[in-house]
Formats: structure tokens, C-alpha cells, sequence
């Protein structure tokens, strides 16, 4: 019996080194690494060893007779017209080799506890006998992970797990709930800024500001210290204008009936707001055509199979005008809608001291080292851009962390 990978899949790529058949695509590197929800396990050369279930670090690679039947079929469409690759054939990537180097930097700084940071942090501790100090402005561990993604997806959560032993190693110090400026910066040798990129995008229409982000909204629904509840929900119909996973969320979220919430690890005045709103229907207005649309087929398909008979798909639609009346499109159709929420994308906040890219909300840099300030790193959606899943942020962490050991060994050097 083969091996398949769900759609809880975090894309961190640890799987495809350890696989003895390079029987899993698309590895770093190849086409579509990064930009959809999953790595998939060819059914032709998968040997049933196990290793990538072993190493999993959100379970989602399972034996395909304990998968779901749309799972399986998933990872088999993926290979259907692929030529079979030889287990040699490692295509334009190679599993990282680490070599630890003892003459890199004594102390390092990493701003943010999500994702990107921990990644970061991990390969320090791979790459460098260096302290490193771990500090987030929020008194929890795991950014994104713990409030971004949705409730009713745990297994993506655990890597949490991990993050938590990464904080625990005796040359990692973890310091929550402080700030990176009141630090000071010359007891580090090098800091790495790995902050996101949580400011949700505008639509820039009038009546906007009383609409709800897709920001704020799910940090609500995820308890992050703070968040405040959203404007009044009123049914029967909400819009929400954004064709990614994020509006798709919002949309399950909006439709789970009572039952489904208390399934979910949510505060429960989230789950009584829910499930007391009113709101049945949702349309999902999309911007562009579905070709566009940046959802992934598992996250449509989780949602169609909440809801399908309360979700309207609505393609090439231009808001102009939120008002009481509802969303106003170029059209002058109105929508009418209780409540509008917008999920049209994340960028970047400017960080004191550092120079700033507004047009892309992101620090400017070349592989992670930023430009004119030497020292100074950036990981993750502020280095990049806000795209890629969690996984994704394990080889830009790779190549961050390579850049500031490069630069290390270059000052060390003699006659630099």
C-alpha cells in the first residue's frame, strides 16, 4: 500500500529528503514549489517505507487505505502525465547538508516567534554554535500558525510541537512578550527580522472602513491577545471579496452551524457570535476569473462540502461602494449583504531603522541580507512577499541563514 498527503500538508519539504525514492514533487526548486496547498507522493514509485509519515510534522502523510478516497486520487492526478523520475534523479534540488561552522556569530537575535523565525532559528542552530535569543511581541509561540490558521484545521497546528522544542534548546533563549527595540542591538552580532506581513490589503472604495478584515476577523476567531470582535454580524447574507484560502476560511467559518464550533478549539464568545448570526449564505466575490483565483482545490472543496448550497462563486466583480444597502459593484448591481469582509491579501509594515519597498511591503534585500545595513537579516513574507504556505518558509530560512554565515566567514577572513 502506497503512501498519499492530505491537504493538511505545511509544504516544509522535510519529507522529500528523507524519501529514499524521490517519490515526492514539487521539491524546492521545481515549478509549483510553494505556491499551492500541498506536496504530493507519486503512487508509482512510493515503496511504502513510511519515512515521510515518520517525519511529517503535521501528519499529513498517511497510508492511502487511511486516507481520504479524494486525497489518494489527488496525489495520483498529480503524476498522471509525469514521467517517472529515478530515485537518483534529485531534479534542481539537493537534501541541505549541515556544516556546522564554529567561527560564526556568538549571538543572534531573531525578531518573531512564527513560522519564519523558528525555521530561521533552527537552521542557527544547525549551522552555528551561536546563543540565539527568540522574542515576540505576543506572549505566545507560533505567529501565523497559532493565529492565523483556522480552528477547524488542528493538525496544521501541531507543528507548534516542534517550534516548542525549538525554544527549548539550551542555546535558545525565548522571550515573550517583548519588543525588539528595547533590546539593544549591539549585543547581537546579527538580527534576524522575521515580523510577517499581517496588515491586510484595501480595496480602496467608499464605506470601507466599516467593513471587516480578513486581520482582524481572524484574529478574533482564533483568540489572539487583543483582537476585537467584529461589527454585528447580520444574516441573512455576508460578501466576502478575496479568492484565496484565507476568504475561503472566513467563508467556512461564517456558515459552520453550532455542532461544527464546538468541534473547534475556539473562545466561546466567538462561538456564540457564530452561531447566533444569522448569516447563511455567503458570497465569495472574486475580483478576477477563476483561473485567478488563488484558493486551492482541497480548500474549495472543504468548503463546497460545508456549504455548497449557501456559497456563491462570483467571478470578474469590481467592487465600488460598500453601504447600508449592501456592496455596490462597477456594474451598479448591488449586492445585498449584512456584512462585508475583505481578504485580498497581506503586506508588510515598515520596521524602524530599516529600509522599506511600500510598492510590495517588504524590506529590501538580496537572499535575506539586507540592503545598506549590514547585520541586518529578514525571513519570511516580510523578505518575499505575503505568499507561501507555512512549510515554504523552511528554504527561505534556509537561504537567509546562509547568506549571514557567508557574511560571517567573509569578515572573519583574513585581510577582509
Amino acid at each position: 500500500m502506497t503512501f498519499a498527503i492530505s491537504g493538511d500538508c505545511c509544504s516544509d519539504a522535510s519529507c522529500v529528503a528523507v524519501c529514499p525514492m524521490n517519490s515526492i514533487h514539487p521539491s524546492p526548486g521545481e515549478p509549483g514549489f510553494g505556491t499551492g496547498a500541498s506536496l504530493f507522493i507519486d503512487p508509482r514509485t512510493c515503496i511504502d517505507c513510511g519515512a515521510c509519515a515518520d517525519i511529517c510534522p503535521v501528519d499529513a502523510a498517511k497510508p492511502a487505505d487511511r486516507s481520504a478516497a479524494a486525497d489518494v486520487e489527488r496525489n495520483a492526478a498529480y503524476f498522471a502525465e509525469r514521467e517517472v523520475l529515478e530515485a537518483t534523479d534529485l531534479d534542481s534540488w539537493e537534501p541541505v547538508s549541515y556544516e556546522v561552522w564554529g567561527g560564526g556569530p556568538r549571538r543572534v537575535l531573531v525578531v518573531g516567534a512564527g513560522p519564519a523565525g523558528m525555521y530561521a532559528t533552527r537552521e542557527l542552530l544547525l549551522r552555528t554554535t551561536a546563543d540565539i535569543t527568540v522574542v515576540d511581541r505576543s506572549p505566545d509561540l507560533g505567529g501565523l500558525v497559532r493565529f492565523g490558521v483556522a480552528p477547524d484545521h488542528p493538525q496544521t497546528k501541531q507543528i507548534i510541537g516542534t517550534f516548542e522544542r525549538l525554544i527549548r534548546h539550551p542555546r535558545v533563549h525565548w522571550r515573550p512578550g517583548t519588543d525588539a527595540a528595547t533590546l539593544p542591538r549591539d549585543r547581537y552580532d546579527a538580527v534576524v527580522h522575521a515580523v510577517g506581513a499581517r496588515q491586510s490589503r484595501r480595496l480602496g472604495i467608499p464605506g470601507e472602513d466599516a467593513a471587516c478584515t480578513a486581520e482582524d476577523f481572524v484574529a478574533w476567531y482564533n483568540g489572539r491577545p487583543g483582537a476585537a470582535a467584529p461589527a454585528a454580524l447580520v444574516g441573512p447574507r455576508a460578501v466576502v471579496v478575496g479568492n484565496g484560502n484565507v476568504a475561503l476560511d472566513i467563508a467556512r467559518m461564517l456558515l459552520s452551524d453550532e455542532k461544527q464550533l464546538r468541534d473547534m478549539e475556539v473562545p466561546r464568545e466567538v462561538r456564540q457570535v457564530l452561531a447566533t448570526s444569522g448569516i447563511k449564505e455567503v458570497v465569495l466575490l472574486g475580483r478576477r476569473g477563476p483561473d485567478q483565483a488563488a484558493y486551492t482545490e482541497p480548500a474549495l472543496q472543504e468548503l463546497l462540502a460545508l456549504a455548497d448550497d449557501r456559497v456563491e462563486l462570483r467571478y470578474h466583480a469590481r467592487p465600488t461602494a460598500w453601504t447600508s444597502y449592501g456592496l455596490t459593484l462597477d456594474t451598479s448591481e448591488v449586492i445585498a449583504a449584512g456584512n462585508l469582509f475583505t481578504a485580498i491579501g497581506f503586506e508588510g509594515a515598515p520596521i524602524d531603522g530599516l529600509p522599506f519597498d511600500p510598492d510590495r511591503g517588504i524590506v529590501p534585500n538580496v537572499r535575506g541580507a539586507v540592503v545598506g545595513r549590514p547585520g541586518h537579516y529578514v525571513t519570511g513574507w516580510i523578505k518575499r512577499g505575503a505568499r507561501g504556505g507555512i512549510g515554504v518558509n523552511k528554504a527561505c530560512a534556509q537561504e537567509t541563514v546562509m547568506t549571514l554565515v557567508s557574511a560571517s566567514r567573509a569578515a572573519a577572513s583574513p585581510g577582509s
